[in-house]
């Protein structure tokens, strides 16, 4: 299934009452790619109810779904980075998408090529979770991760996984992640809640499945990471439908 089947795009004339595509949309379709998550990336495409609408950006018509593709594939490529895609690969996939956009010369192209290329970074992100690009214990140590966001992580239990001690483990998820460990895990952790807190689970529901000590270092935890509550994304995220 290609997403550029699935959607259209409406320009928005200025004056207008109509409004963009809203941004709690964005986040909850940019989360996915984070997440490596095909499934729920076609799903909220249907939501969408096929149409995009975006601002007036060029009066030529192929210009202007070629601004809105190279914007996506920007901001999909910073969202893949943050779901653990290594940079390097990143950009390069962002470069070239960019490069093939330029070259098309039908809107239909344009969207379709938007589509193929958004599910491979997706791909990329999903295989990327399971078998990361790094050293075998950083491999090891982010799978292990992985495998156990629904139980309490420590550092040292980490490291006792990986055969190494918490001190090396630390020193070198530093020197190739470029990010603290406990940061790294809490942060996994919060991404999964987010999902959960879309899916319709209470916070102690979610608190009781992550592994959260309570529910107040759950909610001072995500407002430290996200700059806001629990609740406040909740609303964001459910404010406006596609």
């Amino acid at each position: 299934m290609n997403i550029g089947e699935l959607v259209t795009v409406k320009t928005m004339e200025k004056n207008t009452l109509e409004k963009h595509t809203p941004y709690s949309a964005e986040i909850r379709l940019f989360s996915c790619v984070q997440q490596g998550d095909i499934d729920s990336l076609l799903m909220q495409i249907k939501n969408l109810d096929s149409l995009i609408v975006m601002g007036k950006m060029s009066d030529n018509e192929l210009m202007q779904h070629k601004y809105m593709a190279v914007s996506t594939i920007t901001l999909a490529t910073r969202y893949a980075i943050q779901g653990g895609l290594n940079e390097s690969k990143a950009y390069d996939f962002s470069d070239r998408v960019i490069e093939k956009i330029d070259s098309l010369t039908d809107k239909n192209e344009v969207l379709m090529c938007l589509g193929i290329e958004i599910l491979k970074l997706t791909q990329d992100v999903k295989k990327n979770k399971k078998q990361p690009e790094f050293s075998p214990h950083i491999r090891n140590c982010i799978k292990y991760i992985n495998e156990n966001l629904c139980k309490r992580i420590s550092v040292s239990a980490v490291a006792e996984h990986c055969g190494i001690s918490a001190d090396y483990l630390s020193q070198i998820f530093k020197r190739e992640i470029g990010e603290n460990l406990s940061a790294y895990i809490l942060r996994q952790k919060l991404e999964k809640a987010k999902s959960l807190l879309m899916n319709g689970k209470t916070q102690k529901e979610i608190c009781d499945e992550i592994g959260f000590s309570s529910q107040s270092y759950f909610v001072t935890a995500f407002r430290r990471i996200y700059n806001m509550t629990p609740s406040d994304y909740l609303k964001m995220t459910r404010s406006q439908k596609y």
